[in-house]
């Protein structure tokens, strides 16, 4: 069924690619300093699109990998008390 779910929108998603890039096949001249570069919008946009996730990615991997060491720290102290809990909890039922 999950895999069903996911051929199905792949190939949504490729049909909207498509019909994208046939709408946007417009040349567009981009200047910058010396350059002079003439390419189609969907390129473009879809370079720029990609460049951005990129740069996403490189900002958010140092936050993701301090969170999860972060995370890993946490859980270990958390086991520790929940331990000593325990450990707790039998010495109170001795008493008793």
């Amino acid at each position: 069924m999950k895999q069903t779910t996911y051929i199905i929108l792949t190939i949504i998603t490729l049909i909207f690619i498509v019909v994208f890039t046939l709408q946007n096949t417009g040349e567009v001249s981009i200047a910058l300093l010396f350059w002079d570069i003439k390419t189609s919008l969907a390129l473009l946009i879809f370079s720029l699109f990609s460049l951005g996730v990129i740069i996403a990615i490189f900002i958010l991997t140092p936050i993701i990998i301090t969170l999860k060491s972060t995370l890993r720290k946490d859980e270990k102290i958390i086991s520790e008390l929940q331990e000593t809990n325990v450990l707790n909890t039998d010495r109170e039922v001795e008493i008793e």
